[in-house]
């Protein structure tokens, strides 16, 4: 058997030098006229006025193109320079040293920029935010929004229908709650994105939690001394929202010295409306309920950072944040249950929820070569504070009976996370690269919940639901990956080994667990300049519950539903294994399998003390498998005109425990925007989105539309005033449970999803020249996103 591995291996070995034999590499630098690497800059060759092959610089304005031996035209641009065009020769070994660029003497108005809008790369899709009129005007949301294959709902963030997905802001990865996530999102504006990247499968660099894969978003940087950032506010008004987020951003260079810092908010009114038809089967009972909660939110949050480099190979940096959160609930609801007498309750619950949250990251980074082998040491640290709380009513009547009911809770938490990386990647020619690294990460979460009920004029502790449970994890993992660029075909390797202790997960038990996590990338170039490839991906990743999940902390919903979590949860596994034919550099068509074990759920099921209640629940499944096949179609029409059309088709099977059948549900995800470019800076957006019906757990959401339309204006470089109208269809959302017992439908009307008018004003500003920012690189481990 080991000799016919080895001879399996040198036989691909000989079969990928072949293919490669016939293409070389052309490697070089760009730099701008003081030595600094400039990103981001177009870098093309060309046979005639025929493009060859093409790519954009890295962080250190490094490319590598691959073609056939023979003479070509090299072109150089970055807007705001002069090109670069030259005659070169390539052989078998070419390096063409450092490509300058100049400062362009003139202005550059009205210069027609012609970009790749969405392109594929071996193992993600990139989107060139920044040279698409089509952004301009767009906060983060409606960017992720037009990014291949992610979907966002409500506050939900998936990957070809893989929710829990991870956003990190150039190399730091955002740590807050689901709905904190989407508001600090919306605060981005086209104008501060370079690019975003959408990474399906996360490598064995990633934490192996990275399981539905993880979205990059790269802010704008400048060359040179100066100052530069910008302004911005947004307010949606309609009958369920009067909200306004504003803004700002300012970045600062001078030296070896640059001063980062950032502010954004969230305030206003939000209001959800719901009817409730619940069925109980097993007793002939029937509920009839209506709700109305109002929110009132103040959010935000600013980060500060700096980074001094030492020399051109040394520098340090540190970034510290901060995040407030005060949200106010009022809910008035009425609730009739039908049975052999009549019941109905009138019941108002008061509620809040104020967060502070924390995080300090530093680092050093020692670029090793001039090839771009880097050492780095990053630490992190983050705390969230927590104080949740309600204040209930309920005056129910029976038969002319009345009574009234008094009860609240209080829930004290926090959470402390802390990490510290070392990673090293060490480039040892541009075709092969090694990376390694070892990080640990401590996690630890506290929560103290007292519930009390008025008797007897007289507060009352709840011993069933008071509560103290605290949760420490610990996680020490290391890694290894090798890549390899031969010719057409190209490997990325990886395996990572993670060792996980956790203590308190239920009462004083204690858990010890080791896993490896291999992770393979291999592509295939079909075509000499690899606009036609074949890229197949494998990866083994673990989902551990979110700290909410773990807490059980009961949370009233209305009269006869409550929510609560579930210590005893434990983490799940997956599998996932996909294909993807790229044409063209930009039409993509991906089909997988994800095979699953202990998915984490959520369930409604009734109360084992009154089977009138029902309570929602997290629960850990047997296995789940998904097959999926998605398609992402970029048209450039006209000049004027962009059109992107993606789909998502999930064919899952799921068996919630050993002894049940294995159940089917189809998903079918699609959408389709359509930028229309005017005279006079005048562009028109339109937008439509699908989502089929979808069951999780035993409980369901209806097919929802999603329809907007909107017209921006740029005023010249500084301004830009946006005008939409937001989900047009207007229909509120349609969920459903079923179980032993019960059948549940309501219906709720939320701000997404009822009719918005949004209106977005940007101001951008700079003084000196333009400068290059720099942004502190954080170690942020996946498990901070449980926070």
């Amino acid at each position: 058997m080991k000799k016919i591995i080895l001879s399996s291996i040198f036989l691909a070995a000989a079969i990928a030098s072949a293919t490669a034999a016939h293409l070389f590499p052309a490697t070089g630098r760009v730099v701008d006229d003081e030595g600094k690497a400039v990103e981001f800059a177009t870098v093309v060759l060309l046979r005639g006025e025929e493009q060859v092959v093409g790519m954009a610089t890295d962080e250190g304005g490094r490319f590598r193109l691959d073609v056939p031996s023979g003479e070509y035209t090299l072109s150089v641009q970055y807007l705001g320079y002069d090109p670069v065009r030259r005659t070169v020769r390539v052989e078998e070994r070419n390096d063409l040293g450092d490509i300058v660029l100049r400062n362009a003497a003139t202005a550059i108005e009205g210069v027609v920029v012609k970009a790749q809008l969405i392109r594929r790369e071996a193992d993600r899709f990139i989107v060139d935010v920044a040279n698409a009129p089509s952004a301009i005007g767009k906060d983060g949301i409606e960017l992720l929004e037009r990014a291949p294959g992610v979907w966002i709902d409500k506050d939900k963030i998936s990957i070809n229908g893989k929710t829990g997905s991870k956003v990190w802001i150039n190399d730091r990865e955002l740590r807050m709650e689901p709905d904190q996530l989407i508001s600090y999102l919306r605060s981005l504006r086209a104008e501060q994105i370079q690019k975003i990247e959408v990474v399906p499968l996360a490598g064995a660099d990633q934490d192996a939690s990275a399981s539905s894969g993880i979205i990059r978003i790269t802010l704008k940087k400048r060359r040179e001394n100066g100052v530069e950032g910008s302004l911005s506010i947004r307010t949606d008004q309609g009958r369920l929202s009067n909200t306004y987020s504003p803004g700002g951003n300012v970045s600062y260079h001078v030296g070896r010295l640059d001063v980062n810092a950032s502010a954004w908010g969230y305030l206003g009114n939000v209001t959800i409306l719901t009817d409730e038809n619940t069925r109980y089967t097993a007793s002939d009972k029937t509920l009839r309920a209506a709700s109305e909660m109002i929110e009132h939110d103040y959010t935000g949050g600013g980060t500060l950072g700096a980074i001094y480099e030492l020399s051109d190979r040394h520098s340090l940096g540190a970034e510290f944040s901060y995040y407030h959160g005060s949200e106010e609930t009022g809910n008035s609801s009425r609730t009739d249950l039908e049975a052999e007498t009549a019941l109905t309750s009138l019941s108002r619950y008061d509620g809040y929820n104020l967060a502070n949250g924390y995080e300090g990251t530093a680092n050093y980074i020692w670029k090793i070569d001039t090839l771009g082998s880097t050492l780095k040491v990053l630490g992190d640290l983050a705390y969230r504070r927590t104080r949740i709380g309600n204040d209930n009513l309920s005056r129910l009547t029976e038969q002319q009976r009345v009574r009234d009911s008094l009860y609240r809770d209080n829930t004290l938490s926090s959470f402390t996370i802390a990490a510290l990386t070392l990673a090293l990647e060490k480039k040892f020619s541009p075709r092969w690269t090694l990376k390694a690294g070892a990080k640990y990460t401590f996690n630890d979460m506290r929560n103290d919940a007292l519930y009390e009920f008025r008797q007897d004029d007289a507060w009352q502790r709840n011993d069933n639901q008071s509560f103290r449970i605290d949760y420490t994890e610990h996680i020490g993992a290391a890694y290894g990956i090798v890549s390899a660029s031969l010719g057409r075909v190209s490997l990325v390797a990886g395996l990572r080994g993670e060792y996980t202790y956790t203590q308190g997960k239920t009462g004083d038990v204690s858990q010890r667990y080791f896993s490896l996590f291999p992770n393979a990338n291999l592509s295939w170039a079909l075509s000499k300049d690899g606009a036609y490839a074949l890229v197949a991906q494998y990866a083994r990743t673990i989902s551990r519950p979110n700290f909410w999940h773990l807490t059980p902390r009961r949370m009233q919903l209305s009269d006869y539903t409550y929510q609560i979590g579930n210590p005893g949860l434990d983490p799940s596994y997956k599998h996932d294994v996909s294909l993807t034919m790229v044409m063209g550099h930009k039409y993509t068509l991906t089909g997988g399998v994800l095979f699953q074990t202990g998915e984490i759920e959520q369930v409604m099921q009734p109360d084992p003390q009154n089977p009138d209640l029902l309570c929602v629940a997290w629960v850990n499944f047997d296995s789940t498998r998904s097959y999926y096949l998605t398609a992402n179609l970029p048209f450039q029409l006209t000049p004027w005109w962009q059109l992107n059309l993606s789909g998502n088709y999930i064919r899952q099977g799921r068996r919630p425990d050993v002894h049940a059948a294995e159940t089917f549900q189809n998903v079918l995800y699609a959408g389709g925007s359509t930028t229309f470019t005017l005279p006079l800076n005048f562009f028109i957006d339109l937008s439509y989105r699908y989502q089929s019906r979808i069951e999780f757990g035993n409980c369901w959401v209806e097919p929802m539309h999603f329809l907007h339309a909107g017209v921006k204006k740029r005023f010249g470089e500084r301004f830009t005033l946006s005008v939409e109208g937001r989900n047009l269809t207007g229909r509120p959302q349609h969920v459903g449970a079923t179980g032993d017992g019960f059948v549940r439908l309501v219906d709720m009307a939320q701000p997404w999803s009822g009719r918005q008018l949004r209106i977005g004003l940007t101001y951008n500003f700079k003084s000196g020249k333009a400068f290059k920012r720099k942004t502190v690189e954080a170690g942020s481990a996946g498990e901070k996103s449980r926070m």
